[in-house]
């Protein structure tokens, strides 16, 4: 116990040694921060929770995820004063479901919450005692109908703490937790909730702590990071995936804690606080995926003083983006860099140099048009009913180059974000599991002037905007129905398709295609040979030649005989006459009622590039896969269409 109050002191004191060191460089050096980009502020789509701080409500707001059909879903606690929640919204904010789980002793509260391909949602959270320290951890999974499918509780050593869960595409789950005197654990979960292996690190004494947890893109690593408590020691290692052997370990003296963590093709990229003493670092280093070798480290502070990086993501064109605090006047405020893959820094910006509180990021991500968004707690500070002044949660939106785009403001803190595939954003934190989403499709954003540009260190260059023509509005071509059908009658299950009127699926009309005793297997991958497929074309689309595709949504009517076997629907596409076909995408757990499904949105070209040409009657294909682990289940398919996004 002593070793983990001198520890927090510790801590304490070297927060107060960076403010003060911030502070005293300061005022030896001028600061000047750029001129503010008079910023769009974006509208609210809608808001949820919050409205009850008591003991009767979700308890305050951990994390947020988002699945593939752009449901929400938060965890919270302690819920009721003792458990933990999980509330579940759609992409417009109607509820879809809340559950709670009580823990076996003590008090429960959210950790992370995280989207399955399938729909499910896999949670953790941990209990903890009178005196608010940890002393068990508790991981459920949720299917998209909100029934709780599994638990597994588990403690070990001393006071202990979660790193981050992810889930990879085939929808296992992937831990990193530490407990003090134990060091850290890295554990696979299959989607039925068995273990599949567990790693431990004991590197540093026992008293090494897990930070975070990132898969690579193609799923065969995963890369941990942590530091030794107390000490200057960073530690990072990759496992395989599969077997849970481990590649490499790599511990050095890079600074006080290593935070963060994310791998792309060919390296693994970790951030914190890249130092010893009192002034610290937002650094960076760089190790090679394969063999764990240190390629670089860049450190990226303002001009005047100190930083500290706290999350990191990869941008679509391969580029990371780092948010982490620094001080401006006695103040912390958000530091954000970006950096390419060599290390080399393209932009930096602090958000606004304002003396109203302590400023922090918690999240950080890039959206598919390369706009990084950053959400955490920020000025400026408001007050409530009472005259009480309180800081606010921000989500803001910047350019490729580094240039304040827009603002969203939630009334309570942020403590996470997270996009929906539509686009638009949304932020969680606070009592009551409260969360706002923005809808950011809507802002029209002005061209900055070169004034307005981030602050820059002397190594990056502030680029000045390209005078470009304004493009034409985005159109659709609405939801088209097909005219023909074929059942795919090799490698397909029962190799008939839809067999009772597949016509039925042309028009939205309660009249339904039907196919019985769906497949041959349980399998459920969306490409096993033993699963119905049907093929659905002619739309008779009417896109100009000239047009840039932008996004392609398919929408079924569909409904199952029952959930048993967790039904759903996959849907591929083609652009070749069912030559070639995208990644398979799939609907949640069919209702037993007929129910909308929509995938795809307006900015999602399913993983390719697409022409007008590749819509035509002879090339344009739609398949569907029906796919259940029963092969008693009967699909019912009332419509499938398809509407597709252009800029003309």
């Amino acid at each position: 116990m002593n070793r983990i109050m001198n520890s927090t002191l510790k801590r304490i004191t070297v927060r107060g040694l960076f403010v003060a060191a911030c502070i005293l460089s300061l005022g030896m050096q001028p600061f000047t921060v750029s001129p503010a980009v008079a910023a769009s502020t974006l509208p609210v789509l809608w808001t949820a929770g919050g409205l009850s701080a008591g003991t009767d409500s979700a308890g305050q707001a951990a994390r947020i995820a988002a699945d593939a059909s752009g449901n929400v879903a938060v965890v919270s606690g302690p819920s009721g004063g003792r458990d933990l929640a999980v509330t579940s919204y759609t992409a417009d904010g109607i509820l879809r479901w809340r559950s709670t789980v009580t823990p076996s002793v003590g008090t429960f509260v959210g950790d992370w919450v995280v989207a399955a391909p399938n729909g499910d949602f896999a949670v953790i959270g941990h209990n903890q005692d009178s005196h608010g320290r940890p002393i068990a951890s508790t991981m459920l999974r949720y299917d998209s109908n909100g029934t709780l499918l599994w638990r597994v509780d588990f403690s070990s050593g001393f006071f202990p703490s979660t790193a981050r869960l992810v889930v990879d595409a085939a929808g296992n789950e992937y831990l990193a937790w530490s407990a003090t005197g134990s060091g850290f654990l890295v554990q696979k979960y299959s989607p039925a909730g068995a273990l599949l292996w567990s790693q431990g690190d004991s590197t540093g004494g026992g008293y090494a702590i897990a930070s975070s947890l990132a898969l690579s893109p193609d799923g065969t690593d995963v890369a941990v990071t942590g530091s030794v408590s107390g000490g200057a020691t960073w530690i990072t290692a990759v496992y395989n995936a599969t077997t849970g052997v481990r590649r490499w370990q790599v511990a050095a003296a890079e600074g006080i804690a290593a935070l963060d963590a994310i791998v792309d093709a060919t390296r693994v990229y970790v951030t914190g606080q890249g130092n010893v003493g009192i002034n610290g670092f937002l650094s960076v280093v760089a190790y090679d995926r394969t063999t764990g070798a240190r390629l670089w480290r860049t450190d990226a502070n303002p001009p005047t003083c100190c930083a500290i990086g706290s999350r990191i993501a990869l941008a679509p064109d391969g580029s990371l983006v780092v948010a982490g605090h620094t001080a401006t006047g006695g103040y912390f405020d958000w530091w954000i860099v970006s950096m390419n893959t060599s290390g080399a820094v393209r932009w930096q910006a602090l958000r606004n140099a304002a003396v109203s509180g302590d400023e922090f990021p918690t999240a950080v991500f890039v959206l598919p048009d390369g706009t990084t968004v950053v959400s955490g707690t920020g000025g400026p500070v408001t007050r409530d009913i009472l005259g009480n002044s309180y800081m606010q949660g921000v989500t803001a939106g910047y350019s490729s180059n580094g240039t304040l785009l827009w603002e969203g403001f939630s009334k309570l803190p942020t403590v996470w974000a997270t996009a929906l595939p539509n686009g638009n954003v949304c932020a969680t934190g606070g009592y009551d599991a409260f969360i706002t989403c923005w809808r950011v499709s809507s802002v029209v954003v002005s061209t900055p002037s070169p004034t307005a540009a981030p602050i820059n260190t002397p190594t990056s260059t502030p680029v000045p905007p390209t005078p470009t023509n304004t493009p034409a509005a985005s159109t659709s071509t609405g939801f088209l129905s097909p005219s023909a059908n074929a059942a795919q009658t090799s490698s397909a299950g029962d190799n008939n398709g839809y067999q009772t009127s597949p016509a039925n699926a042309y028009a939205n009309d309660s009249s339904v295609a039907t196919d019985t005793n769906s497949g041959t297997n349980t399998n459920t991958s969306c490409t096993n040979t033993g699963k119905d497929k049907h093929r659905y074309y002619n739309y008779n689309f009417n896109i100009p030649v000239t047009a840039a595709i932008q996004g392609i949504q398919v929408r079924l009517d569909a409904r199952a005989d029952a959930t048993s076997g967790s039904p759903k629907i996959c849907v591929q596409l083609s652009w070749d006459g069912g030559t070639t076909w995208t990644t398979a995408r799939s609907t949640t757990t069919l209702s037993t009622t007929e129910t909308t499904y929509t995938l795809g949105n307006s900015s999602d070209t399913w993983g390719r590039t697409w022409t007008p040409s590749n819509f035509s009657n002879a090339d344009f294909r739609i398949r569907l896969i029906d796919v259940a682990s029963n092969t008693s289940r009967d699909f019912f398919l009332d419509c499938v269409a398809v509407n597709v996004t252009y800029q003309p």
